[in-house]
């Protein structure tokens, strides 16, 4: 099948199939859902309903940071070959390609980052002035303020908010000695999120149901990705 003459549903199908059957051939099992959005920025994987037994287990035990650290370092393996693969299918190059994970709800997310010389759509403006200033508010918790902000929507289900330039110096440091204590931030940022989600649906008029969170300390760069119902 041409890569050019195939329609956008073929395309997101094409890719969700993809992603599907290298997780299944990774780790002998697949997900049960596998769908794809994508705007001029971002490439969106979400996967649901995928567990191995290993994992199943130490989910049991409540024991979410092992089977984070088991996950993201098989799942790590399949990134290049899924990157090289989502720029030949969409023909712009894929500048990085994250994931995230959410034992809690069995689900997890691929975001790819693309090229583009397009402006950021941040929907209805309002709608984004909100979101920023309730953003900012829960920014100040923990005493940084982002230098950047910027919000994309895909259709009505689908919020990426990227904010750079949060990195204390101090953080830094910590950074070149190692992460485990702004991982143990990352936990209480997600767990304040979660808490906090009623703000976030009052203000988009809808409810969030899965919250995914990357963080790239190398290029200072944060991605919070809210899935609605």
């Amino acid at each position: 099948m041409s890569m050019r003459n195939i329609t956008k549903q073929e395309e997101l199908t094409h890719i969700s199939s993809y992603v599907s059957k290298l997780i299944k051939s990774k780790f002998g099992k697949g997900p049960e859902t596998c769908f794809t959005s994508i705007s001029d920025q971002y490439i969106v994987i979400h996967i649901k309903k995928f567990m191995t037994k290993i994992e199943h287990e130490l989910v049991k035990k409540e024991d979410f940071a092992t089977a984070g650290k088991i996950r993201t370092h098989i799942t790590e393996e399949l990134l290049d070959p899924i990157q090289e693969t989502l720029g030949e299918i969409c023909d712009k190059p894929i500048t990085n390609l994250y994931q995230d994970w959410n034992f809690q709800k069995n689900s997890g997310v691929l975001l790819a980052v693309m090229n583009s010389e397009q402006k950021i759509d941040v929907g209805n403006s309002l709608e984004f002035m909100l979101l920023r200033k309730e953003i900012s508010k829960q920014s100040e918790f923990y005493q940084y303020q982002p230098n950047e902000q910027s919000l994309t929507k895909m259709g009505e289900k689908i919020y990426i908010i990227r904010t750079a330039g949060y990195i204390l110096p101090i953080e830094r440091i910590l950074i070149e000695k190692g992460m485990h204590i702004l991982k143990e931030r990352e936990i209480t940022i997600r767990k304040r999120y979660y808490a906090n989600r009623h703000r976030f649906n009052k203000i988009i008029n809808n409810e969030i149901q899965d919250i995914f969170m990357i963080w790239d300390y190398e290029k200072d760069e944060n991605y919070k990705i809210f899935y609605c119902k």
